[in-house]
């Protein structure tokens, strides 16, 4: 099928030869005053046509042109030199990559509204619990209850574990929006396994006695191997997934690391026996706020932010994570680091 630019070129252009084979035959006629005078009349229509059109022509490209180079300004803030002579069927493809851009453009600019929207309510929904818990203490305790000194502890406790869910809350969601906007600075450096992973269950002794949790660590590599990575970093992302691994788990439990050297990298797994995931909700456990179980989650303090975090910071580290769980069985976190 020809372009309307053909078609145009070719419509000028017989226009123009018939006019010209109209102009010869008057101007070489032997007596021009034999010349009937419809044949004037063609004469002039003809002219007359043919700068019409090229008039309309002009106008059309004129005006095609400068739809072009709006379009191409809007489009390419690259500083490149914009291309202004075309062919139309360019011209044509460039306005419906155009017009792709620009309905993705809507869609991120409608996803993005939608997650501010959800991340507004998981945030006000998440304050509210233990704001509510700590106000109905304070005013349990004014009511009289304070008189009573058992009373009054037990309520005082309570909402210091609501304050405690509070900070924890409003740190991990200060620690992502760092992580999310690239303020959160990773800091490469060798690091031995063992010391890493020591450092790391240092500071868990009193949550595994608290629970009556075993940690057990097997070394499927040299304990003395080195890997590069964000030391602090890493050591949080293995404190999060093992107070997970201990939480979600009956009590007593065993919670088992296994440190695996697998070519370039070395790879970490996290291992319970715990109430695992269903399947439905493997895909989504990295999502900010989403919990498998929410009154169980609340009940351990969890702020729902901890996994996202751990997928950020591992993907910071240029690395991968995974999980694989079954429901009543157990839930394993895998991830991997460069070796040093």
């Amino acid at each position: 099928m020809m372009s309307s630019r053909r078609v145009l070129l070719f419509s000028l252009g017989m226009a123009l030869l018939i006019s010209g084979i109209g102009i010869l035959l008057f101007f070489g006629a032997q007596n021009q005053a034999d010349v009937p005078p419809y044949v004037w009349g063609a004469a002039m229509v003809l002219m007359t046509s043919v700068a019409l059109a090229t008039a309309i022509y002009l106008n059309f490209t004129l005006r095609i042109r400068r739809i072009q180079r709006k379009i191409l300004e809007s489009s390419d803030q690259s500083g490149r030199r914009i291309d202004e002579n075309m062919t139309l069927e360019r011209l044509e493809q460039s306005v419906e990559e155009w017009s792709i851009r620009q309905k993705k453009l809507i869609q991120e600019l409608e996803s993005r509204e939608e997650f501010r929207r959800e991340y507004i309510g998981n945030v006000s929904h998440e304050l509210k619990t233990p704001i509510f818990n700590i106000q109905g203490y304070i005013l349990t305790l004014l009511d009289g209850a304070k008189d009573d000194p058992e009373i009054a502890t037990k309520f005082l406790r309570r909402a210091s574990k609501s304050v405690d869910r509070m900070t924890s809350l409003v740190k991990d969601m200060d620690v992502l929006s760092k992580v999310e906007t690239g303020q959160y600075d990773i800091r490469m450096e060798p690091t031995r396994l063992d010391l890493l992973v020591e450092d790391t269950l240092l500071g868990l002794e009193s949550l595994a006695q608290k629970h009556s949790a075993k940690i057990k660590v097997k070394y499927a590599c040299s304990k003395s191997a080195s890997i590069t990575c964000d030391t602090a970093k890493i050591e949080q992302v293995l404190d999060n997934l093992i107070v997970n691994a201990i939480k979600y788990s009956e009590h007593p439990s065993i919670v088992k690391i296994l440190i695996e050297d697998i070519g370039t990298k070395i790879q970490f797994s996290v291992i319970d026996k715990g109430f695992g995931i269903p399947s439905k909700d493997l895909s989504r456990v990295f999502e900010r706020f989403y919990r498998v179980d929410k009154a169980r989650s609340r009940d351990a303090g969890g702020s729902g932010l901890g996994l996202s975090i751990v997928k950020h910071i591992i993907d910071k580290h240029g690395e991968s994570i995974e999980v694989s769980s079954k429901e009543g069985v157990g839930t394993t976190f895998r991830f991997t680091l460069a070796k040093a």
